[in-house]
């Protein structure tokens, strides 16, 4: 979880602008998201239901996403974005 963290932190913050927006109900902070995924991943779950379960279970998931537990509807619109996966194939 500690690296999945600081690998994500290592990522300007340009990187995730397109995802920014100003207008509606403010959303999950990407950086959050792509943690949330990536850690996941390494967890060998892709699933993402299992994401949503692991984070009501697993501590580093609960830490990793400060708290918040956004639901696999949310998890699975993110992750589908062009941008996004880029991000993951880079990581």
């Amino acid at each position: 979880a500690f690296h999945v963290h600081h690998l994500v932190e290592s990522i300007p913050h340009e990187a995730f602008e397109p995802f920014l927006r100003n207008d509606g109900c403010p959303a999950y902070h990407p950086r959050m998201m792509l943690k949330i995924i990536l850690c996941a991943y390494t967890q060998s779950v892709f699933s993402g239901r299992k994401i949503e379960a692991l984070l009501k279970d697993s501590i580093r998931m609960m830490w990793l996403a400060q708290g918040y537990e956004p639901s696999y509807r949310t998890i699975n619109r993110f992750r589908v974005q062009p941008e996004v996966k880029e991000l993951i194939r880079q990581c």
